[in-house]
């Protein structure tokens, strides 16, 4: 078997636990009422790990079949006997998915030939295998006692009796009529008492015509699951996403070179009517190519939030706490890379959320709360980002306690604390190793949550800002591009090089004619910016030289761009603006790595390379030498 075969059925088996997952936590959530679980969920579940299995046992993974084995087999006994679910049962199922997810993920990176790598895994199987085995007895038992009562009401053949005429039909002595034998089968769910022992009789020993049966029922749900899969790929198909990110590449390469020559210095000056004409179809179309490119690589973000589910679900748990997740925008599409960076950031900021925001039941009930907390996962498009929203209706963010707590680490003194604003206070939550949890626990306290999910959406060129109200709960808002491959940019020229400032951090551009320059000393320069004196800077000093700017009493025929990061604004001064326009961004040469402050490069419709800024770090950077 080749490892390519082995590594594509095991993505394929990754979706298939995924769904698991989906339907054991519907599972859990329609079953809390004490409702009787569905039927036809059932039959999913039973129908998915028997996918698994299946499929698991072609490729060999032996340790995979029987873990999906011994899971089908209990969700054969409750399809059978939904009235016996509980909650040990549940636990039994999503412990076997996690195994099963454990089992997949090792033969991905360390194949050990499709057997079991840990003892927990082998114990928890035989556990499994001991309550299958259990339930197998018990029913025994109980199909020995209805037989035997059977026996006992065989006296009365004569009787009109109801239950007779069931016991009749149970075992087919006095009629030929095969009908009965078909309501049996179907007759899982009915209140007709007489009918579950023979049902259960036959979870573990079968009878040839019942295996044979259900046989043909497992052949219909997977011809049907097939069907399925037909109708799914006629409208989808699984590419390599290295072929997809060449295209993009070769696409890029085209919106690089088109302007290079429909605005060629050769016929720039020329009478091209038709040229010109042809000129603009072609961009056009090259525009419209680009998008297309972009959307294949666009995927719901549903993948991400419904992970969260279970990640709430545990939490939960461990903390004793009632927690009602709500998601929306689910079908919201962002770059497929971004998507894979956001799983991190998202489980710190609901881990936090449940286990510091949230109030106990008590605590809810005493603040006039519901006893349940409830937690919000929104995701929505605005312009060329994504925002995805956590909000919860917890205790809120207290201030005095971070401001204490930045004291005691020398973050700030007394007397700069008490003129923050709320913004500047909470963002000492995003300081490496700043926590104000009482005490370190296995889900949060040692401080480095949040400080991953500033770094991992910064780099994401994205931002995330925190909004609280003491008493009514926590906001977290996640503002990420739609795409990294390509930016809306503002092209401007320092001498004979041209950089790109990603539009999302300009704030506004301005020609300055004749502007004073207040100089606090050297390299420290500041402009006046509306209302206020703002730093500004040329770009020789953002790349470690001195700044044009020393000894200058005045500013005269430049522009100056104002940018902005977390309400923090810098002027840098240019000498040409080019205009707005699509940035494809290409990665910077390992030359240019050790060099803070550039994001990476592009070529320009003029020929020309152009530096891509990384605006927030130039800030925060210059920001700090001036203060330090």
């Amino acid at each position: 078997m080749e490892r390519d075969d082995v590594l594509e059925y095991l993505l394929e088996a990754r979706e298939s636990l995924e769904n698991i997952e989906k339907e054991l936590l519907h599972f859990e959530k329609s079953t809390l009422d004490g409702s009787l679980v569905e039927r036809e969920l059932l039959d999913t579940l039973f129908r998915h790990f028997h996918t698994v299995k299946g499929s698991s046992g072609f490729f060999g993974l032996t340790a995979i079949v029987k873990m999906a084995h011994a899971a089908e087999n209990l969700l054969d006994y409750l399809r059978k006997n939904p009235e016996a679910q509980d909650e040990d049962t549940l636990e039994f199922l999503i412990t076997a998915l996690d195994h099963l997810n454990e089992l997949v993920e090792h033969e991905e990176s360390s194949p050990s030939g499709g057997d079991f790598f840990s003892e927990e895994q082998t114990q928890f199987l035989n556990k499994l295998n001991q309550k299958n085995e259990s339930i197998r007895i018990l029913l025994q038992q109980t199909t020995e006692e209805s037989t035997n009562k059977q026996a006992l009401s065989e006296f009365g053949l004569f009787s009109d009796d109801v239950n007779k005429k069931n016991n009749q039909e149970e075992f087919g002595l006095f009629t030929t009529d095969p009908k009965p034998k078909v309501a049996e089968e179907f007759g899982l769910f009915t209140t007709e008492t007489k009918q579950i022992p023979v049902e259960e009789f036959g979870l573990f020993q079968k009878s040839s015509e019942n295996v044979a049966k259900e046989t043909i029922q497992i052949q219909k749900a997977d011809d049907s699951s097939k069907t399925d899969k037909k109708n799914i790929v006629k409208k989808d198909i699984r590419i390599d996403t290295d072929k997809l990110d060449s295209l993009l590449d070769i696409v890029g390469e085209i919106v690089i070179t088109e302007p290079m020559v429909t605005d060629h210095a050769d016929i720039a000056k020329l009478k091209l009517e038709n040229f010109h004409k042809t000129a603009l179809q072609l961009k056009k179309l090259i525009r419209n190519l680009q998008e297309i490119t972009l959307s294949l690589r666009m995927v719901p973000i549903a993948g991400v939030f419904s992970r969260m589910e279970r990640l709430v679900r545990d939490t939960a748990k461990k903390t004793g706490k009632q927690v009602q997740l709500i998601i929306s925008g689910e079908d919201t599409e962002i770059d497929k890379s971004i998507i894979e960076e956001m799983y991190d950031p998202l489980v710190h900021i609901i881990r936090n959320a449940i286990d510091h925001g949230l109030e106990t039941p008590d605590e809810r009930k005493e603040a006039g709360k519901p006893t349940q907390g409830t937690i919000q996962l929104t995701a929505t498009q605005s312009g060329k980002e994504v925002w995805i929203e956590v909000r919860d209706d917890g205790k809120g963010l207290s201030r005095d306690r971070i401001l204490n707590k930045a004291i005691s680490l020398g973050l700030i003194g007394y007397s700069e604390a008490e003129i923050l604003q709320d913004q500047e206070v909470w963002d000492f939550l995003f300081h490496p190793g700043f926590s104000t949890a009482k005490e370190v626990t296995d889900l949060s306290g040692r401080g480095v949550g949040l400080d991953v999910v500033r770094k991992n959406v910064t780099t994401l060129k994205g931002f995330v800002d925190v909004f609280s109200v003491y008493g009514q709960g926590t906001t977290f808002l996640i503002r990420v591009p739609l795409t990294l491959a390509i930016i809306e940019g503002l092209v401007v020229r320092k001498s004979e090089t041209y950089f790109i400032l990603p539009s999302v951090d300009v704030k506004e551009s301005m020609y300055v004619s004749n502007e004073p320059i207040n100089e606090l000393y050297k390299n420290n320069h500041s402009i006046q910016y509306r209302t206020n004196q703002i730093s500004i800077v040329d770009i020789n000093l953002l790349f470690g030289k001195d700044s044009d700017l020393n000894e200058q009493r005045t500013l005269k025929e430049k522009y100056v761009i104002v940018t902005e990061s977390h309400e923090k604004q810098m002027g840098i001064v240019f000498d040409e603006i080019l205009g707005n326009q699509s940035i494809v961004i290409k990665p910077i040469s390992p030359i240019f790595k050790n060099i803070n402050g550039l994001a990476g490069c592009t070529i320009l419709g003029n020929g020309h390379a152009g530096l891509i800024l990384d605006v927030r770090k130039l800030i925060s950077q210059h920001l700090t030498s001036v203060t330090t």
